[in-house]
């Protein structure tokens, strides 16, 4: 490759990120290991399905499956380039329990599961409510980090040792404001 291919390639895929990221109202950030692990930790025990809303490139849902194999782990996410990073690093971590879907969580007609897990911008966080509200069983749990559902109240707001963060805990069926 050329210098010049070199930058148009850079250029294409710092474009379709922006382009995406503009559209989606949120832009892919990872997830570091000190934060996963917080998350991790509040995955109950009981767990069998868990999902991603937004999964990115991938750091969170791959330390799930590496972390808890007795999880069928589920990431979504719609951005082209950071789902086809998750891919490729999803293959070479070999997690028979995990599976990536590209696709945006408000239209794929699925059970999210026991549990969902989700960072993603404020803006969107009502429609991540109406989904969940929907297709979450009783009892099922929704971890948000950073973002309240608004509307929703959490019976947990754990405040991150990783950061400034705050892990939201809810639980469907007891997920409404009083």
């Amino acid at each position: 490759m050329t210098d010049l291919s070199v930058l148009v390639f850079v250029v294409m895929i710092s474009g379709l990120i922006a382009l995406y990221a503009i559209r989606l109202k949120a832009v892919p950030m990872p997830s570091f290991a000190k934060a996963r692990s917080e998350i991790i930790a509040y995955i109950p025990k009981d767990t069998k399905t868990l999902t991603d809303f937004g999964s990115g490139w991938g750091d969170l849902v791959i330390d799930i499956a590496r972390n808890r194999p007795d999880i069928a782990v589920t990431g979504i996410e719609l951005s082209p380039v950071p789902y086809a990073i998750s891919r490729m690093r999803a293959v070479l971590a070999g997690k028979p329990n995990l599976t990536l879907m590209r696709g945006d969580f408000r239209t794929l007609d699925r059970d999210p599961g026991d549990v969902v897990v989700c960072f993603l911008d404020p803006r969107i966080m009502a429609d991540v409510g109406k989904v969940l509200e929907s297709r979450m069983a009783e009892g099922a749990i929704v971890i948000s980090r950073a973002f309240a559902i608004p509307g929703w109240q959490a019976f947990g707001e754990v405040p991150m040792k990783s950061g400034s963060d705050y892990l939201y805990l809810y639980r469907i069926g007891r997920h409404r404001a009083a």
